[in-house]
């Protein structure tokens, strides 16, 4: 699910379990935050080597998310250190 600010700012809403509603905030580029619900815990696993190698990361409640994983019309490319992904939006190949 997706959510548009009127300050062009973009928020994915992330399912979890426990009615947690933990998101994606847009911060520029191909970059969003992971920001977990207040009702969490608001700690995540970090699956992999932190920090240059992180493959995944799992929030209290979910979703776990690996690098490779698709949401909406982005696929997660690299996930950093403090809850940083890094999306690539996917291209549409088309045949005429």
């Amino acid at each position: 699910m997706c959510f548009k600010y009127t300050d062009n700012m973009e928020k994915i809403g992330l399912h979890a379990r426990y009615d947690y509603a933990h998101t994606l905030e847009y911060i520029g580029g191909n970059l969003w935050k992971l920001v977990c619900d207040p009702n969490s815990s608001q700690i995540y696993r970090i699956i992999g080597s932190y920090p240059n190698d992180i493959k995944a990361i799992d929030p209290d409640g979910g979703p776990f998310l690996s690098v490779g994983d698709k949401i909406n019309e982005y696929t997660i490319k690299s996930i950093m250190p403090k809850g940083i992904l890094e999306l690539v939006k996917e291209v549409k190949n088309e045949e005429s």
